[in-house]
């Protein structure tokens, strides 16, 4: 079976509500992503033979077709892994994979994202795994703190396109750099003087609760996007892999409380390839809540200041629903690529009671080898190398 090959990820910064980009709507910014990725990869826009995203635009041929997919906030996510079945089973050779999200359906998504049965069992997490108001606190000020960090320092320099914002939105193409309006270059919402002292004046939103708006995270406005292109035909195309996409699996689990969403995806997709956290050189936990989080780094005795969310994740950085799967994504892609990581392992909890993960291999990496035992991928890696990430 040919390996997917990830291509050109990039997103756009994340907006506030109100802010700049709460205005825009989805197809515009959904065109800046895909036209980034086009510009940035090379390809030959008459080489796409499918988009996993809404789109409009971008400069592709009207006779590119394409579809939807929708896993609520792992959407950007399962858009990407179903453009690498197309492309491992030889039904395309090229497919972008993209997700969007913008004002148009904001309200619902917020309520999606953040509804009482899912707040109600992260503080049932908080209570089952013994996290106080204190640690939910610091998580969250060292999300802000290593998101603002990366910006210093250039981390996300590679991966954020600037978006056009117009006096008039959705009245011109976002090709036009001559406007009236100005460009957006950097996330939205991102505070790099929060404190666990400004964060502990806030109001818990259950009585006598641990989760407060201050360490869960927030809706944003955004898109990602990518091209999943055939390992076979990366050469005649002419277009340079980041990553490979080794497997990913979605599992639910039984209702009740105090339920990791996350884990049991993680569990299946681990057994599915033969790996270990051990070997995953850069962990990426969708930051829902800072507690299911910090939950899920003592059901697997994983120090959550060691390769874990290492410049900051959704807290910080916002949930725009429709992208935040490949947002993350491409934030992890960028960084194994940045430090020369081999592998990273992106977790995404889809509500309290299911989730959804994928292992990525830098493609500076050995291939994997497949086994006999049914399983799709597995291996041993080789060079280990780990490095610790701290706020």
């Amino acid at each position: 079976m040919r390996r997917a090959a990830i291509v050109a990820p990039v997103r756009t910064p994340s907006g506030i509500e109100g802010g700049a980009l709460s205005g825009m709507p989805p197809e515009w910014l959904a065109s800046t992503v895909l036209s980034a990725v086009i510009d940035r990869s090379g390809i030959d826009p008459m080489r796409i033979e499918d988009v996993a995203m809404a789109y409009i635009g971008a400069g592709l041929p009207l006779a590119v077709p394409g579809f939807l997919t929708d896993r609520r906030c792992g959407s950007g996510l399962q858009a990407v892994i179903t453009a690498a079945m197309m492309v491992q089973t030889g039904a395309a050779d090229v497919v972008v994979a993209g997700g969007v999200e913008s004002a148009a359906n904001a309200a619902a998504r917020h309520a999606e994202s953040a509804g009482e049965s899912d707040l109600r069992n992260a503080e049932e997490l908080a209570r089952r795994y013994g996290i106080s108001r204190t640690e939910a606190d610091e998580f969250a000020v060292a999300s802000h703190r290593k998101a603002a960090r990366a910006w210093r320092q250039g981390a996300f320099a590679a991966e954020v396109i600037s978006v056009g914002v117009l006096d008039e939105p959705g009245s011109a193409d976002p090709g036009l750099e001559d406007t009236g309006g100005h460009r957006i270059l950097r996330d939205e919402g991102l505070r790099d003087d929060v404190s666990t002292y400004t964060l502990a004046a806030l109001r818990p939103l259950l009585v006598n609760g641990v989760v407060t708006a201050g360490n869960m995270t927030a809706h944003r406005h955004g898109a990602a996007a990518c091209l999943v292109v055939a390992e076979d035909r990366l050469a005649d195309l002419g277009v340079t892999p980041m990553a490979y996409l080794v497997g990913w699996a979605a599992a639910g689990c039984d209702s009740g409380t105090a339920t990791l969403g996350a884990a049991p995806a993680v569990a299946k997709l681990l057994g599915r390839t033969g790996t270990t956290l051990d070997d995953i050189d850069l962990v990426e936990v969708n930051e829902g809540f800072a507690v299911e989080v910090l939950a899920l780094a003592r059901e697997w005795g994983f120090d959550p200041t060691d390769r874990l969310n290492v410049n900051g994740s959704a807290i910080a950085l916002g949930h725009p629903v429709g992208a935040t799967g490949l947002r993350i994504m491409t934030t992890m892609l960028h960084e194994l690529s940045r430090t020369g990581g081999n592998y990273g392992l992106e977790a995404i909890a889809l509500g309290h009671d299911h989730g959804i993960a994928a292992l990525f291999e830098s493609a500076g990496s050995a291939p994997i080898a497949e086994t006999p035992r049914g399983a799709r991928f597995h291996g041993a890696r080789p060079n280990r190398r780990f490095g610790r990430h701290r706020a």
